[in-house]
């Protein structure tokens, strides 16, 4: 199956200004052996010449990073695009200016609640709420589009609508909602049970209706993202080893930031060999549905978390501990509506990686307008609704 690495995570340091709880990285210090300028640059040509598209730029906390403008400028140059992930405390007007001066192409940062207290100490840190939230709005306005990101656990599983209206109101373009795998730090951390998994679904989709300007998303939900194809589709939901992966900090190739097994080094190995010929992302390519999948409708198209998976079986193979069985539909959105092929032409012309999330977004546009059928005006209309907010100021919030 011919793949490339589409998507990359690149986790520049282990370096970090925040103590997070759930960390996967365990990021404090930096590595003995963190990758220098001049290795990083060579890793980005690789990148490029595997056939890479998005770069993400993280941690530990990327900014801690000297040479940070350097390669997010080499990678640009290279026509890669580079985005940044980061807690957003260390972005102030001038850093914003610098990195969207070097080819910056967006910026996801973290944010867990809507209560001040709540986040700063799950972040561990005082006032990285408010640094977060100034963060995004010098982002904002040096004209780099910002993502909020929050990680779903049993005390703000609740707040999924409010984190969405907050996303609006501070400018954000969009937000994800990741799920944790219970790695690194968060190996000891309590999870949502599989039945707030599902809940959760359903109150993003429901965020996402009242809000269609925002687009709101799913990280580590499979599931979810299977259900955005057509029930045939082949191509996991999970894009780990598929279309993405990660690179740590001492150029460790995995197949995504939650699956901590390396394939290889980029000092010793190339990029293109490496994913082309690893039998680990062989067997993750595997088209061929697990037993277990087999009576469920997304067989093809989901398969579940892999990490999620490893975690808490030490199986690629085994199960995700949240699927619920055999689907016959996945709420609440179920079936796609019908794409024109004009409509559908388009589609094909977004990457591999991102065409999931678009139809996703598209779909759920038309459903909530009533339209049976999606053209080039429901796309184009969608796309108008993607486009960053304008510049947005913070104002600060109180309460428990």
């Amino acid at each position: 199956m011919g793949t490339t690495p589409a998507l990359v995570s690149w986790n520049l340091t282990r370096a970090c200004n925040l103590r997070c709880g759930h960390c996967y990285l365990d990021a404090r210090a930096p590595a003995p052996r963190e990758l220098g300028t001049e290795e990083c640059l060579a890793v980005l040509r690789q990148m490029r010449d595997a056939g890479t598209q998005m770069v993400i730029l993280s941690g530990g906390e990327p900014l801690l990073r000297a040479d940070l403008t350097a390669l997010v400028s080499r990678g640009a140059s290279l026509g890669l695009t580079m985005v940044l992930g980061t807690n957003g405390c260390l972005l102030d007007e001038a850093t914003a200016s610098r990195l969207a001066a070097c080819g910056l192409r967006g910026a996801g940062i973290s944010l867990d609640s809507t209560h001040p207290e709540a986040h700063d100490a799950f972040r561990g840190v005082p006032g990285a709420w408010q640094g977060a939230l100034q963060g995004a709005s010098a982002c904002i306005r040096a004209g780099i589009p910002v993502v909020l990101q929050a990680t779903v656990l049993p005390w703000n599983y609740l707040e999924i609508g409010d984190l969405v209206a907050l996303a609006a109101e501070h400018g954000a373009w969009a937000i994800n909602f990741y799920f944790l795998v219970c790695t690194g730090r968060g190996d000891t951390m309590t999870n949502i049970t599989r039945d707030q998994y599902w809940q959760v679904l359903g109150s993003i989709s429901q965020a996402q209706a009242r809000s269609p300007k925002m687009v709101v998303r799913t990280r580590c939900a499979p599931q979810v993202v299977a259900a955005s194809q057509s029930p045939g589709a082949l191509g996991p939901g999970c894009l780990a080893g598929v279309s993405y992966a990660r690179v740590t900090p001492e150029g460790e190739l995995t197949p995504c930031p939650y699956l901590p097994l390396s394939v290889g080094n980029l000092l010793e190995g190339n990029l293109s060999d490496l994913w082309q010929n690893s039998p680990v992302l062989r067997a993750i390519r595997d088209t061929t549905a697990p037993a277990r999948c087999q009576p469920c409708h997304y067989r093809h198209s989901c398969r579940g978390c892999l990490a999620r998976a490893f975690a808490a079986t030490g199986d690629l193979a085994g199960e995700d501990p949240w699927c619920v069985g055999p689907v016959e539909r996945l709420p609440p959105d179920g079936r796609p509506t019908t794409w024109t092929p004009a409509a559908d032409e388009l589609l094909a012309r977004v990457p591999s990686f991102l065409r999931p999330m678009v139809r996703q977004a598209v779909e759920g546009y038309a459903r909530r307008q009533g339209d049976a059928e999606i053209t080039p005006q429901t796309v184009a209309r969608v796309r108008e609704l993607m486009r960053p907010a304008g510049p947005a100021e913070p104002r600060p919030r109180t309460g428990s």
